[in-house]
């Protein structure tokens, strides 16, 4: 990896949503809960926590794991998993759980004009209606529909810098979790990590915590100089 901050000339912030842009965590649990208890699945509280930020095909793992379908490739699995994401769908559209300062700061990173791209692992209805909630102001989304290796793997940051056309330099990514922050650093991204007090990684000079949405801002993500960032001087000629 480069040395943090070192020629960094930022166009494009690359989002988390889950956890960062909002939460549909509980949706997800209490929707997975009853539909494969439905099934006569038996649901344990670290199945429920596996299946946060998990892929789509860890998802069907842990459905199949449950006992409420026999295996992952099961077409029963695929259609849990399609039940419990049409739940979450709904409730989204209805009501989507922004966090606060998600509208804020997205409206002001496209009003000076820079790219912004969400990378999740969600299905892509589930994301549109996030998206949408959002102002539409994406100029990509990568999601759990496009087929992709799932985050910690470089996989879904790396098609989302592909997708825009630009070097690792160029983005930020936003991100809640260590298996997001993990893909995105793989990928020499620098990461603003959103919540929590310590570093995912506490040796990372490319990663630094807030604590949450209000405290990120634009200079933050262009990596300001005068910030509280040790780092070489980065390029002003925008």
């Amino acid at each position: 990896m480069t040395a943090a901050g070192a020629n960094r000339y930022v166009k494009a912030v690359l989002w988390d949503m889950d956890g960062t842009l909002m939460n549909s965590q509980p949706i997800w649990d209490d929707s997975f809960r009853r539909r494969c208890q439905e099934r006569g699945g038996t649901v344990t509280p670290e199945q429920v926590a596996g299946i946060a930020g998990a892929s789509i095909a860890r998802t069907c793992e842990i459905i199949a794991e449950t006992g409420a379908t026999r295996s992952p490739e099961d077409a029963a699995t695929a259609e849990v998993f399609a039940r419990i994401a049409a739940d979450v769908g709904e409730a989204v559209r209805a009501d989507p759980p922004i966090l606060p300062g998600a509208r804020r700061i997205t409206s002001m990173l496209s009003e000076i004009g820079l790219a912004q791209v969400i990378v999740t692992q969600s299905p892509r209805p589930i994301v549109e209606s996030v998206a949408h909630a959002l102002g539409d102001v994406f100029v990509e989304l990568v999601t759990g529909d496009d087929g992709l290796p799932g985050k910690p793997t470089p996989a879904p940051y790396a098609a989302a810098i592909e997708r825009l056309g630009l070097r690792p330099e160029e983005c930020v990514a936003v991100e809640d979790s260590a298996t997001g922050a993990a893909s995105a650093r793989s990928n020499d991204l620098l990461v603003v990590q959103v919540g929590g007090s310590d570093k995912l990684f506490p040796g990372d000079p490319g990663l630094i915590v807030v604590k949450d949405l209000a405290s990120v801002t634009p200079h933050l993500l262009l990596w300001d100089d005068s910030l509280v960032w040790p780092r070489p001087q980065l390029r002003r000629d925008r």
